[in-house]
């Protein structure tokens, strides 16, 4: 049972001729942290008084009138209820009802101890918790069974005095262990008319409690809860522009591709993916001993087709001359073409910038076909960011919308820029249907490079934040209902 602020509990007393006068009626009230206080009230009956709160079966004892004053017994008697009742556990009151009671008895042995058919604890005002090896708690334990049973008050066994404290109508007993006692003591005697109340108040305590924190924190529950509910409702309504989590890569702005001139076999590679270059730098040879030996062979053949010619002019062959002479015009064609290739052997870059790709060390020695794709540059003093926007976020996303892009691989604050154009139509990027935002942006420290990737959010219309978060959900349940 637990006490309240404020409960008052009525105590009878019963006379004794060396207690006190028998027209007293005692009245107890625990007010919390205040301690009890004491009010007597003249009864001017003889009958002997009961407790209000004590259970049925708890042996009274007659009293007779003695020369003690009731004041000095009773302060004590409520330094004891008073102690147990603030107790924080069943545990922290067993070792303050056997520190209190060993101060009014400080020439005696008190033990306390907790049980229902057997003993299970056992306390002493010196030694502490005992263990159930040690001597006191066996002999103990053999007497426990005869105080097992017992109504609440103190009984006398030989030179000590026993306190038993039922709790109610369960098997739990804490029974305290005065030893020795005087015959005729008279706190003893007096605290035999409030051993009901001490046996409430004890079993009032819990067996356990919460950190203090958390039993801090549970007396301002709803407080607590108001403002965690209050926060989270301005945090979830508070309006913000609707993001758009999209994937951002660099692009080259203008990008060049060098193929090969002609069919020819590749001698040698100069510049590797990484590097830059300048306009007319040599980025890799061509071997041009076919062409040669070819040219070779068409200028002797130049030379026949021109003898031919005017051995025809001179023995009056018209006809076999004119043959002649397109056939030399034929050769010297096909020559002055060898000869062009022969001047292109060195394929060199046609702006200045960075070779973006073009590995080429491996094939040395292969041939190459015309119009292969050898190297690719791209200047890098200005490059185009491509922010890929969800299929189904397209409709909150408007040309020059504010957007803001960040790079792991170069880290730093992130970029806030604008979005300088938006394609009409979608494209299939990485398995997922996108629409691309283009930004233009300076890159003079040679940072950005084509093919990274980073993260960028696009902002829409002003929304409330959690908007953000359930948007898809709801429209999700919404088309699933039929909506």
């Amino acid at each position: 049972m637990a006490f309240k602020s404020g409960d008052t509990i009525s105590v009878s007393t019963y006379p004794r001729t060396d207690s006190f006068n028998t027209d007293s009626m005692l009245h107890v009230s625990l007010t919390g942290n205040m301690g009890p206080s004491v009010a007597a009230a003249p009864k001017p009956s003889t009958a002997p008084a009961r407790c209000s709160t004590q259970p049925s079966g708890i042996p009274l004892r007659s009293a007779a009138t003695t020369d003690h004053q009731p004041p000095e017994q009773l302060a004590k008697l409520f330094e004891v209820i008073r102690a147990v009742a603030v107790a924080e556990t069943r545990t922290d009151a067993v070792q303050t009802l056997t520190q209190e009671i060993s101060r009014r008895f400080p020439d005696s042995t008190v033990r306390c101890g907790l049980g229902d058919s057997k003993l299970r604890r056992l306390y002493d005002q010196r030694l502490g918790w005992l263990a159930p090896e040690s001597g006191p708690r066996e002999q103990a334990a053999k007497q426990w069974p005869d105080l097992a049973d017992r109504p609440a008050g103190v009984f006398r066994k030989d030179s000590a005095i026993v306190l038993c404290l039922p709790q109610g109508d369960s098997s739990q007993q804490c029974v305290v262990w005065v030893h020795p006692v005087a015959a005729k003591d008279v706190f003893s005697q007096w605290l035999q008319t409030v051993a009901g109340t001490v046996a409430m108040v004890f079993w009032s305590r819990p067996n356990r409690v919460a950190p203090k924190a958390i039993r801090n924190l549970t007396r301002r529950t709803l407080a607590v809860a108001g403002v965690v509910v209050l926060a989270f409702s301005l945090l979830a309504f508070w309006p913000v522009h609707y993001r758009v989590a999209c994937l951002a890569r660099v692009q080259p702005l203008e990008q060049r591709l060098v193929a090969a001139p002609f069919e020819a076999v590749l001698l040698s590679a100069v510049v590797k993916p990484g590097q830059t270059v300048r306009v007319g730098e040599v980025l890799a040879s061509l071997d041009g001993r076919p062409l040669r030996l070819e040219r070779e062979a068409i200028e002797s053949e130049i030379q026949q087709v021109c003898k031919e010619h005017d051995t025809a002019l001179a023995t009056g062959r018209i006809a076999d001359a004119q043959q002649a002479k397109l056939r030399e015009r034929q050769l010297s064609r096909t020559f002055e073409l060898i000869s062009d290739r022969l001047n292109r052997l060195d394929v060199v870059s046609p702006i200045d910038g960075v070779v973006i790709s073009g590995e080429l060390k491996q094939y040395v020695g292969a041939p190459l076909e015309l119009g292969q794709t050898l190297f690719e540059i791209s200047p890098m003093q200005k490059v185009a960011i491509e922010v890929e926007i969800p299929a189904h976020e397209i409709g909150y996303v408007k040309t020059h919308a504010a957007t803001r892009v960040r790079f792991a691989a170069i880290g730093g604050p992130s970029m806030q820029l604008e979005l300088d154009d938006l394609y009409p139509s979608a494209e299939i990027r990485d398995d997922e249907n996108v629409f691309i935002g283009r930004i233009e942006v300076d890159n003079e420290d040679g940072k950005l490079r084509p093919g990274m990737q980073g993260d960028a959010t696009t902002f829409g219309p002003v929304r409330p934040w959690i908007w953000s978060w359930v948007r898809g959900k709801v429209e999700r349940v919404l088309w699933w209902i039929g909506y």
